[in-house]
């Protein structure tokens, strides 16, 4: 079809790549749902995905599939696993990719884009945020929270020098027809670690206390231990080389933790360990932990709520 009018593959399609599928489709692309989830993919190809919440209650019919192998085309596939899945999900799509398909990981943590590039070449991948919310209530039903912003940008891999670029610009543009609001972004690095902060200020806190976002923040110990966080990364983004403010940061944490929108919700790290699946710390906390260590930064509060996720982990995962 070209980046025009797109053809989509949601790799990973729960929560938020059921939700973005969903929109993307309702907009009037071709799209289709990869997940491994066999019995999610099932329900979704017998009645449609069900989405509540905001927007209404409604039923999205669009194909879903477990077996990605069998998929011929694409021209973009939005990486939306979780980001210990990366790897395989980059292996069975390669083939879409050496077909012309183009790569955007819209996944929480450091290094996915990475992890993508290294199966499929690094020109092949743009990087992705979004603060938008959705939920995996159970197989073949989503809860949808808002409407906020996505968007993507140029990595600097290949011949792309990072930054917006023409497939960037049309690609925004064909996803904000649909109806998913999606801008290009000059600095997509700068983006993504701006929304990593946001991340770590609230993952942790979130799923040690199983509390929404908002109820976290309304907490005013819980809000101390997070702006803790907060300031801790935000040390290790001015070392690599991110100019970002302490007040943008800030205002970035307070768009996800609004009441009566995202910050109803749970940190998809809190639903991991609510249904005993491996967490995300590693990819949202221990890149972090890893630079810090490297340049000599002290993050004890980074280091307290990683071990803490890794402790209630211990408890299912061997």
């Amino acid at each position: 079809m070209g980046l025009e009018k797109p053809e989509i593959l949601v790799a990973g399609s729960g929560g938020m790549g059921g939700l973005f599928g969903a929109i993307l489709s309702q907009g009037g692309l071709d799209v289709t749902l990869f997940d491994t989830n066999a019995e999610h993919i099932d329900a979704i190809n017998q009645q449609g995905l069900h989405i509540v919440g905001f927007g209404g209650d409604r039923k999205v019919h669009l194909p879903a599939t477990n077996d990605v192998s069998t998929k011929i085309s694409a021209d973009v596939i939005l990486f939306q696993c979780k980001a210990h899945g990366t790897h395989i999900a980059a292996q069975a799509t390669k083939h879409l990719v050496d077909n012309g398909a183009i790569c955007i990981s819209f996944q929480n943590g450091l290094g996915n884009e990475e992890a993508i590039g290294e199966v499929v070449g690094k020109k092949n991948v743009l990087g992705g945020l979004t603060a938008m919310a959705g939920c995996l209530l159970e197989p073949g039903k989503v809860q949808d929270f808002s409407r906020v912003p996505s968007y993507i940008g140029e990595m600097g891999g290949g011949e792309a020098s990072g930054g917006a670029s023409e497939r960037v610009e049309m690609i925004a543009k064909a996803f904000t027809e649909a109806g998913l609001e999606t801008h290009a972004s000059p600095d997509i690095l700068r983006d993504i670690w701006k929304k990593l902060l946001g991340n770590i200020a609230m993952s942790a806190i979130s799923g040690a206390t199983n509390l929404t976002v908002a109820e976290c923040l309304s907490v005013p110990a819980l809000k101390t231990a997070s702006l803790r966080a907060l300031d801790e990364a935000l040390a290790v983004a001015t070392h690599s080389g991110i100019a970002l403010e302490r007040e943008e940061a800030v205002a970035g944490l307070e768009l996800i933790s609004q009441a009566g929108g995202t910050g109803d919700n749970k940190s998809s790290l809190c639903v991991d360990i609510i249904n005993k699946r491996p967490t995300e710390v590693d990819f949202i906390y221990g890149s972090v932990i890893s630079i810090a260590k490297g340049a000599g930064i002290a993050v004890p509060t980074l280091e307290t709520l990683s071990s803490t996720i890794k402790g209630l982990e211990s408890h299912y995962v061997e």
